[in-house]
């Protein structure tokens, strides 16, 4: 274990308002008092204590802009002064002769046995409390549970500092906030493409719907004429059925239909989907499972009839 002796001396500062201030609120005094501090030479703020508490008082003295150094003792300033010893001792008289009644003490304290008033101890004891009621609670340090000079000052005892603390919490906070970050942006990276693919799919499905109407129309006009239209004005149609996905709707020989999809619709190129009338059973039915249409973009319909066949 460490016994050597440190001095903890203060030394010429420039005496700004702001260092003025945490000096006085680090040791509680008065900012005059500061001020005569800051302006010596140099101060010895503590004196003769031990290593550890000479570096916390040197972290906090430092932390509020003073210069400030520690010192060692050498060991014969240290060492307790010899004693002399006397040789002649001269004979003391009392103040008082307790065998004389006539003689008074020169202070005598008027006790108090009431029990109103309460025993001295209890009255120190409330006063001690009293005192503690008056501090503010933050100005305890969280950590040793020593009082400060304010909630943001440096603890002498255990060094605990809040302002590292905050730091520490801020960066802390910025990079889960940055791996958050990440994550969602790599998310988004692997996502989105199933995203536009899935976006796609739907639009195709639902922009077929045109296609699957001319295909009734043509149902009905086979089952009142009889006749198996070969283009689209033979059944009535438009010349021209189209929408956003679809390039063209088109009824060719023996009513067979073919849907054309754009090609910025699909990948790029244009694709078709071929709509084939047969009679079964004497009722007109249809497949769907010619054309260059890719699986994933025919309606659910066209899938299954693939399936069975």
């Amino acid at each position: 274990m460490d016994s050597k002796k440190y001095n903890v001396t203060i030394l010429q500062t420039q005496a700004s308002e702001s260092v003025t201030t945490q000096l006085s609120k680090l040791f509680k005094i008065s900012t005059e008092k500061s001020q005569q501090i800051l302006q010596k030479k140099s101060f010895i703020i503590k004196k003769q204590t031990d290593k550890n508490t000479a570096e916390k008082f040197h972290k906090a003295i430092t932390a509020a802009g003073v210069n400030c150094q520690i010192d060692e003792i050498p060991e014969e300033e240290t060492a307790l002064p010899e004693i002399e010893e006397i040789e002649n001792i001269a004979t003391v008289k009392p103040l008082t002769d307790i065998t004389r009644p006539d003689i008074t003490p020169l202070h005598q304290e008027n006790v108090n046995l009431s029990l109103e008033a309460g025993s001295l101890e209890k009255n120190n004891q409330a006063g001690e409390d009293k005192k503690m009621k008056d501090i503010n609670p933050e100005n305890f340090c969280p950590e040793c549970g020593t009082i400060r000079a304010s909630a943001d000052s440096v603890c002498i005892h255990c060094g605990y500092d809040p302002q590292e603390l905050k730091k520490s919490k801020t960066k802390s906070t910025l990079i889960r906030a940055g791996i958050i970050a990440l994550l969602l942006i790599i998310g988004l990276g692997i996502g989105f493409p199933y995203y536009q693919q899935y976006m796609k799919q739907a639009q195709i499905k639902e922009d077929l719907k045109l296609a699957f109407d001319t295909r009734n129309q043509v149902t009905e006009f086979i089952q009142k004429t009889n006749f198996w239209p070969n283009q689209n004005i033979d059944a009535a149609l438009d010349k021209r059925i189209s929408n956003r996905t679809l390039k063209s709707v088109i009824v060719g020989n023996n009513a067979v239909i073919t849907a054309t999809i754009y090609s910025h619709a699909i990948d790029g190129t244009e694709q078709t989907l071929i709509f084939t009338p047969n009679i079964l059973k004497g009722r007109i039915v249809w497949n769907c499972l010619k054309g260059t249409l890719k699986e994933e973009f025919r309606p659910e319909i066209c899938i299954t009839q693939a399936q069975q066949e």
